[in-house]
């Protein structure tokens, strides 16, 4: 199946580009009203690569930046905390598209083609096609779940991001429990906060210094038992936080999409 068959709707919903050169706070301040995770930006027509500002790009680049440095970092251009997103063709199979997130181990793709724009596809996009039996698996959902990571609430957002960074995963869960989890887009929501900005435009505070309990948490749905894949991924469609809870771990759309297809036991109808 062609990905423009599989995932027709990216090509005609609403979703904010920025311009080159836009300050990296608009961005960052889109990302949090939007509740999304990356905004592509709007280079010239035919060019070969494309970026997107992501909310995991701008944190990381936030972690570099010297607390003094803080307020001019983001007066600069978003390209500044600009990531390259992997192009794929619109007449491409679904299953390129799943060999690009696995190449780049990054969930989304630009997707081009006999469009006057292109598409921004995500691993969430991908979900969604569980529900109408494009994707099919054996697989249940303790064979995918992946361990639960944990810090203490008492822990900062600093060491945090460090953790997170460094095993490439997006949430942390917090004081060896499943009920509260704490995800880069709600640090994204904190720092970039109209309260937090007016903090450091008055003071010195280093944002990352504030402490993971000042940052509201989200508890996580429960999904009982072992149930196919299938369930699991309309269960998290409508997650906010995009992770569910299991006996065995926390799931997400990396598992349940990314895993069985590494596994050899994903098939694409």
């Amino acid at each position: 199946m062609k990905i423009a068959e599989a995932l027709p709707g990216i090509f005609s919903r609403t979703y904010p580009v920025l311009e080159p050169g836009t300050e990296l706070l608009l961005a960052a301040s889109l990302l949090r009203f939007h509740q999304i995770d990356a905004i592509p930006i709007d280079f010239k027509a035919g060019q070969k690569k494309h970026f997107a500002v992501l909310g995991y790009s701008c944190l990381a680049n936030l972690l570099k930046t010297d607390p003094s440095w803080y307020k001019s970092f983001l007066e600069q251009p978003c390209e500044r905390a600009a990531q390259e997103v992997a192009t794929v063709a619109a007449d491409d199979e679904l299953g390129n598209l799943l060999k690009t997130f696995a190449k780049t181990e990054f969930g989304f793709a630009w997707v081009e083609g006999e469009f006057e724009v292109g598409a921004l596809v995500s691993l969430r996009d991908v979900l969604g096609l569980y529900e109408y039996g494009t994707l099919t698996t054996p697989v249940k959902v303790d064979e995918v779940a992946s361990p639960i990571y944990s810090m203490s609430s008492d822990a900062t957002i600093r060491e945090a991001l460090a953790q997170m960074f460094s095993h490439r995963f997006r949430r942390v869960f917090l004081d060896k429990g499943k009920e509260r989890v704490i995800t880069d887009r709600k640090i994204i929501s904190y720092v970039f906060s109209a309260t937090r900005l007016e903090e450091v435009a008055n003071s010195s505070k280093d944002l990352l210094d504030s402490h993971l309990k000042e940052i509201e948490a989200m508890k996580p749905k429960m999904i009982k038992g072992n149930p196919k894949l299938k369930e699991a991924a309309g269960a998290m469609k409508s997650e906010v936080e995009e992770c569910l809870v299991t006996e065995k771990g926390v799931v997400t759309p990396w598992d349940v999409v990314m895993k069985p297809w590494k596994m050899g036991k994903l098939t694409i109808s």
